[in-house]
């Protein structure tokens, strides 16, 4: 009887295995996978198709594209039902279902995107329809300042809702407002007039504030995308994203359930943010923050107290009181945008089986993480799948832009969170918006520059006719290969960089400008430093270079991009730690363990306000012998006054510790950390545009090179690794023994790299 059970099982199983296989499954990467030179010889000469390149289509038809890009090693698709009659159109629905078959059938990977165009959010427009309430809103100010009697014009228009939430005024004195004596004037405002006149008490200067509520759509992303202009969702609000998720995603479930829960890899979403900071000049606009119709009971609910009268606070300096309610108002729209956009996206997606993936908008600046994303790293952190995209691709301008460098943001994240896979959308938009031509090489070396900071997959923006047939085999071999081998054993790095978001939160200062602009700085301070003229993408243009006289706001985003690169520069690789990830470290031997990577030495960069948990952890780190680097000034403010007067004492603490070396100019980045850990690879000679990446197990070590300039580069390199020792070209599959010199249990190799040029190194133990 048993063995009649067993066999029917048996069947029952080999039957589903069979089916499975027919049927096209999801073609998962598995990070950590044994660094094993003998099979991986044999798969690096032909990648998996799990490794290669994912062409974004968002009019896939059967033409003979699909046989195409299997034929030239392409890894599978990102597309979705056609954007004719969106998610409503029976012969698109037709269209699309055929073509996921083909795709299956070719086991190719699929991949699909949530929106008609971008940002994700709108569903075509279909999530506001009939849902007016649903649309993204802010909360502007408007200003007038003068003594005696003083005459407020109150704006104006279909696009503001209601009464103003609170009129006010209060005395300014060398742009301080002293909120301490304010006045409520709100109901002062006669109904349907939008003018307040009224008598200051005194002869000083005086300023009127009101604040209204107004959907969000002029000068923002949402105008000025080149995608799709209709009107946005708020994505801090919970039934607009579930209407969003109800009208898209589960009309895909309903189309293609089996496919849905056993065979697309990810669901790919598509810069959603925040529509209150500016992209375009609009002589019309007021400064504006985030709002939604539940967020006024929802924060006293978190902490305690009504935020509308402490509406002023957050568009204007008004002492030390200032920076604490700011730092509650952010942190509530960044729990919103992470909980209710890309935790219930996530949610859906583990319930019915793909990833969540996609990107953000805007990864490059700490300041931009803010106003779109109020937390990046924790959005991310949200995705199963987690991404961004490279809309440039001149690489030897990324490796020297003190931008941050977003795929080293997105690859942290996935370590830190014990993550599987990551990605990058990728193209050559910036070049082609302006004319200038892209080689072959420099598409060659931008993946590498993303891979070298940590990526394992591509879906690619790069038009399918910008290749030649050899290039495009070419290109998805090299990207296959590279992301074999970058999967395999965990990532080495000794040194970690914190993630400064709260002091940008405390310092931001809502404005008119549009987003390519520095970040406004409080009224009390001047701009020292004039805007220079940006040298590699036009997506930093407003940042500039450090100066320790700069205001806060963009001190801490100029610091941030500017630490990076001179650690990437100086071979000195790291992972970026927020609060989380250093809340569940282990601290061990001087050292912070975190999902299988070990840090002995942390960089605070610009970091002057901190929560208290994260910086008594910090202080046990030092105190076990772990190392400190702070650039510019130890922390002096908690998340509100209570911690604040510890985190003083932490501070004065760790500056007489010798485990701690402060410095202030960012050439000295280098030495500090150099001088508490001992490198994992130097240059006989500086080389600021060679990057790597180790990745290591019990079996060996895997190193990736990378030249990111178009001259030849050729260094004497020390490795802090031994072992029999193979170099391997991610281009040709070619692989050749080599030898080094041995010297003091590391091993110094010779390296020649020409123009963009890479190579694995790999030691066996």
């Amino acid at each position: 009887m048993m063995k009649k059970i067993f066999a029917v099982v048996f069947a029952m199983v080999l039957i589903q295995w069979s089916f499975q296989i027919s049927y096209g499954q999801r073609l998962t990467i598995k990070i950590g996978e044994d660094i094993d030179l003998n099979s991986l010889k044999h798969s690096f000469a032909n990648p998996p198709l799990k490794y290669r390149m994912l062409q974004m289509n968002h009019r896939l038809k059967l033409d003979g594209t699909l046989d195409s890009l299997k034929k030239y090693g392409y890894g599978g698709v990102v597309s979705n039902v056609g954007f004719e009659g969106y998610l409503q159109n029976e012969d698109e629905w037709k269209r699309f279902q055929e073509c996921l078959k083909a795709c299956r059938d070719l086991g190719l990977d699929y991949w699909l995107y949530d929106e008609k165009g971008y940002p994700s959010g709108k569903a075509g427009g279909l999530t506001l329809k009939d849902h007016p309430e649903f649309e993204t809103s802010g909360i502007l100010c408007s200003r007038t300042e003068g003594k005696g009697t003083i005459t407020q014009t109150m704006p104006l228009g279909r696009r503001y809702t209601d009464e103003p939430l609170l009129i006010c005024a209060a005395p300014v004195e060398k742009g301080l407002y002293d909120f301490s004596k304010m006045i409520d004037l709100t109901v002062q405002k006669k109904p349907g007039s939008n003018v307040v006149t009224w008598s200051a008490p005194d002869s000083q200067q005086w300023g009127i504030l009101s604040f209204h509520l107004k959907k969000m759509y002029e000068g923002t992303h949402i105008e000025t995308n080149v995608s799709d202009t209709n009107r946005y969702i708020n994505i801090i609000d919970k039934e607009a994203v579930a209407r969003f998720i109800s009208v898209t995603h589960e009309a895909y479930k309903k189309r293609a359930p089996a496919e849905m829960s056993g065979y697309i890899h990810a669901v790919f979403t598509d810069e959603p943010s925040l529509m209150t900071s500016y992209l375009k000049n609009d002589p019309t606009v007021l400064p504006a923050i985030p709002w939604s119709w539940t967020f006024r009971a929802g924060f006293k609910a978190k902490f305690g107290y009504d935020i509308v009268p402490s509406l002023p606070f957050l568009f204007e300096d008004g002492g030390k009181e200032t920076v604490f309610k700011r730092l509650d108002y952010w942190s509530f729209v960044s729990q919103l945008i992470e909980e209710n956009y890309y935790g219930q996206i996530q949610n859906w997606c583990r319930a019915n089986g793909p990833a969540a993936s996609g990107h953000g908008l805007l990864e490059e600046s700490l300041y931009w993480h803010a106003v779109y994303e109020g937390n990046l790293y924790r959005d991310l952190r949200r995705m199963d799948l987690p991404g961004l995209d490279m809309l440039t691709s001149d690489a030897t301008a990324l490796a020297r832009s003190t931008q941050i460098p977003g795929p080293k943001l997105v690859s942290s994240v996935t370590h830190m969170t014990g993550k599987v896979e990551n990605m990058s959308e990728t193209s050559a938009h910036q070049q082609k918006a302006v004319k200038i031509p892209v080689s072959f090489g420099m598409r060659l070396a931008t993946v590498g520059y993303e891979y070298v900071l940590g990526l394992t997959r591509v879906t690619s923006y790069y038009g399918y006719d910008e290749f030649t047939n050899s290039e495009r085999k070419i290109f998805n071999d090299y990207i296959g290969r590279l992301g074999l081998l970058l999967t395999k054993g965990k990532h080495k790095a000794d040194v970690a960089v914190y993630y400064p978001i709260q002091t940008m939160w405390g310092s931001i200062t809502p404005t008119k400008k549009t987003t390519w602009e520095p970040p406004e700085p409080m009224r009390t301070e001047s701009l020292q430093d004039s805007l220079v003229k940006n040298k590699g993408l036009y997506l930093t243009t407003h940042i500039i270079p450090y100066n320790s006289g700069l205001p806060l706001a963009q001190k801490v985003d100029a610091a941030f991009g500017e630490v990076s690169l001179e650690l990437l520069a100086g071979q000195l690789d790291f992972d970026y730690l927020d609060d989380q990830a250093i809340s569940e470290a282990k601290l061990k031997n001087g050292e912070m363990n975190i999902q299988g990577e070990s840090f002995s030495c942390l960089v605070l960069p610009e970091t002057r306000i901190i929560p208290l948990s994260t910086y008594r952890k910090m202080a046990d780190f030092v105190s076990g012998g772990g190392h400190l680097v702070v650039f510019g000034e130890l922390p002096k403010l908690g998340m509100n006054e209570r911690d604040t007067k510890d985190v003083i004492q932490i501070s004065a603490q760790l500056k007489q510790s010798g485990n701690v070396k402060i410095v202030t100019s960012i050439p000295e980045i280098q030495q500090a950390v150099s001088g508490f850990i001992s490198p994992d690879i130097t240059l006989d000679k500086p080389c600021r545009e060679l990057f790597y990446n180790h990745r290591t197990d019990e079996k060996g070590d895997i190193y990736y090179l990378i030249n990111l300039t178009d001259q030849s580069v050729e260094r004497e390199v020390t490795f802090r690794a031994i072992g029999n020792i193979e170099i391997w070209n991610p281009i040709n599959g070619e692989i050749q023994p080599a030898e080094g010199i041995l010297k003091n249990r590391k091993t110094i190799l010779k390296i020649r790299l020409n123009s963009y040029e890479s190579r694995f190194i790999l030691f066996k133990r």
